[in-house]
């Protein structure tokens, strides 16, 4: 691949769009990069992950799902992909998650997997600061907000973009952050599919704007 060499990303490699998306997409979950070459997947079944093993646990303990586990997940209408799909080295993704912080990453910039997820996408959890710029790069009305998003008034409901809810990443987060992070997952998502009920639009429906994927 012209990205990054790789004969396939993962996303590809583990069949994630035929196997493991919703017909009905009520959270796209966008993660920031699947790690190096040795890293296991989010779709790997045979190995852990530790955003997996919370994301999962989290979920089911909200009652957003109905057991830990992928089929569930997929199941409640959640599916997860990343803003980078490529395999990086941990120095690489410092480096882009560095970029991200000021919307400057050019990996960010070429998400174009992004948009026709999202756009099917009830609402969307934008997991990260990989997340928050390849999000930003797409969609035009995303605000660009330089704010650590590790600090208040993080995690929230994006201002002006009322299906994003913007968070850290939870691997990196203390245990009464991931608390709060789900506890405001939830919220978000009872109100956008109240939103949702009461407009009676499809997410593809609703006037959502796509840039080009440019920066």
């Amino acid at each position: 691949m012209t990205c990054c060499g790789e004969r396939q990303h993962a996303w590809d490699r583990f069949r994630v769009e035929e196997q493991w998306a919703p017909g009905d997409l009520r959270c796209f979950v966008v993660g920031e990069n699947p790690g190096d070459l040795e890293s296991a997947y989010f779709y790997d079944p045979t190995r852990a992950v530790s955003v997996r093993t919370i994301v999962l646990r989290e979920l089911h303990a909200l009652g957003q799902i109905s057991a830990p586990n992928l089929a569930a997940f997929r199941s409640g209408g959640f599916l997860f992909d990343h803003g980078i799909r490529c395999h990086l080295s941990d120095d690489e993704v410092k480096a882009e998650a560095r970029l991200a912080r000021r919307y400057a990453s050019p990996r960010c910039a070429d998400a174009k997997h992004l948009p026709p997820l999202v756009a099917r996408a009830t609402a969307v959890w934008v997991m990260g600061y990989i997340a928050r710029n390849a999000v930003a790069a797409a969609y035009s009305e995303f605000p660009r907000d330089q704010r650590k998003i590790s600090r208040e008034p993080y995690p929230r409901q994006v201002p002006g973009a009322p299906r994003f809810f913007v968070s850290r990443y939870v691997t990196r987060a203390p245990r009464n952050q991931v608390a709060e992070i789900f506890a405001g997952l939830d919220s978000f998502l009872a109100t956008a599919n109240s939103r949702l009920e009461r407009s009676g639009a499809t997410p593809a429906a609703q006037p959502d704007r796509w840039a080009s994927c440019g920066p």
